[in-house]
């Protein structure tokens, strides 16, 4: 029941914060999922994504395909090879299958790595674009997602991923 009040308490203190503040000034609110799923700039860092690691992934499709032919022939042609060359076999089979786990997880490590730092560029850029607007446009504080609730009139997600869009045009 405590944790309720308190709950309840800090809910109704954040909700006068903000009738305090939009009464001294001018609020807005982004919706940053939207922006960082819809603005070109992620579109196109996905894009760059996918062109830097298309060769080591053919890489690893080409050893998956290589995997799996072996351990075909092993299956079908096994029973009728000598005990030392089946082994040879499953041997190489075993290697082959350890690169590729690797080469898997050394892809996925880099493009985590790689994505974070493409998204953060992206977010820098989304930053830059929402506070020239709030200056331009007379904003005194523009939130994000951490909000209960905004009226669809102090929402500037759209008038933001426009100017994204814009910016992005000009830049190419």
């Amino acid at each position: 029941m405590g944790m309720r009040r308190i709950m309840l308490l800090t809910l109704l203190s954040h909700m006068l914060w903000l009738g305090t503040a939009a009464a001294q000034g001018k609020i807005g609110y982004v919706d940053m999922n939207v922006l960082i799923s819809q603005s070109p700039q992620i579109l196109d860092a996905n894009q760059t994504l996918t062109t830097e690691f298309e060769e080591q992934n053919s890489r690893i499709s080409e050893q998956e395909a290589d995997l799996q032919s072996l351990e075909d022939t092993i299956s079908k042609e096994g029973n009728f090879m000598t005990p030392d060359k089946l082994l040879e076999l499953q041997e190489r089979a075993r290697i082959l299958d350890r690169q590729v786990r690797r080469a898997k997880e050394d892809l996925k490590d880099a493009i985590t790595i790689r994505n974070s730092q493409l998204v953060d560029e992206v977010q820098n850029q989304i930053k830059t674009v929402v506070a020239e607007y709030a200056q331009t446009h007379g904003y005194d504080a523009i939130l994000i997602n951490a909000i209960l609730y905004a009226n669809d009139e102090i929402d500037i997600t759209e008038e933001i991923l426009q100017q994204l869009r814009s910016d992005y045009s000009s830049g190419q």
